[in-house]
């Protein structure tokens, strides 16, 4: 029986080559320059997309500097935001301030220190940072608590007993001389940052207040260069809000607040 075998394929021209060839030619062009294309997209998304976290990554971070103050109304001595606590000037009476919630952290300040803490906060945001109100008013068994556990803090880290309390007064006001009775005092640092030390004043969120909280009507409250009228060691977290004429000033005269309104006072 005879096997069924395909039929022999005809042999094809030398014109059908050559047009094959030619066919065969142009599909492998295309295909190659589209692949070629396709790798370029993707290396060209990818260079986009590198080039500014590699400039982020090697460029110097933005300075923050305050823009200049031209001055601008005389200072009311009677403002209640200038109200002085201190050693020398305790509390005769508790006060009353009327309070708002400052941010997420469940803070509470004054209310329209409250309200100009979150428009600063709220700006910081702009700029990459995030400050955290750490901080704010406390009533008189706050006060006492927050200054019983410095003296306590300053007996561990060796303070003679005699010392212990005069020493942690420098650090934490005693209740009666404690500005965080008004709702006007303010610990302010940063969620990259929540150490209250010195290490602080090295980082991006003090460099921003140190050019920009006085805008939102907060100052330095204790600077290390005037330690010495404060009775206060430098704390770059600790803020207090005056206003914001008031704290345009402060800030422009180089002053801690006793000695600008000790100033102000014999004008």
């Amino acid at each position: 029986m005879e096997q069924n075998r395909p039929a022999p394929r005809r042999a094809l021209s030398p014109k059908e080559r050559r047009r094959r060839h030619r066919i065969r030619l142009v599909r492998n062009w295309t295909v190659f320059l589209l692949s070629c294309g396709a790798v370029m997209a993707v290396m060209t998304g990818g260079i986009l997309w590198l080039l500014p976290r590699a400039y982020a990554l090697i460029a110097p971070p933005t300075a923050f500097e305050a823009r200049e103050y031209e001055g601008g109304a005389e200072t009311d001595l009677s403002d209640k935001r200038l109200m002085l606590v201190n050693a020398n000037l305790p509390l005769t009476e508790e006060p009353t301030p009327e309070l708002a919630v400052a941010d997420a952290t469940g803070v509470s300040l004054e209310a329209e220190a409250a309200a100009a803490y979150r428009e600063m906060a709220e700006a910081a945001k702009q700029d990459e940072v995030e400050l955290v109100l750490t901080a704010g008013y406390q009533d008189a068994a706050a006060r006492q608590s927050a200054y019983e556990a410095a003296v306590q803090s300053c007996r561990e880290s060796g303070c003679p007993e005699e010392e212990a309390a005069a020493g942690a007064a420098t650090v934490q006001p005693v209740p009666e001389a404690s500005e965080y009775a008004t709702g006007y005092g303010a610990d302010i640092l940063a969620a990259d940052s929540m150490e209250k030390d010195t290490g602080f004043a090295d980082t991006r969120a003090y460099e921003w207040l140190e050019a920009y909280a006085a805008e939102h009507g907060f100052i330095l409250r204790w600077p290390q260069e005037r330690q010495a009228a404060t009775g206060m060691v430098f704390e770059p977290w600790h803020w207090r809000y005056v206003g914001r004429d008031n704290a345009l000033a402060i800030r422009a005269s180089g002053l801690s607040l006793e000695e600008y309104l000790a100033l102000e006072q014999t004008k």
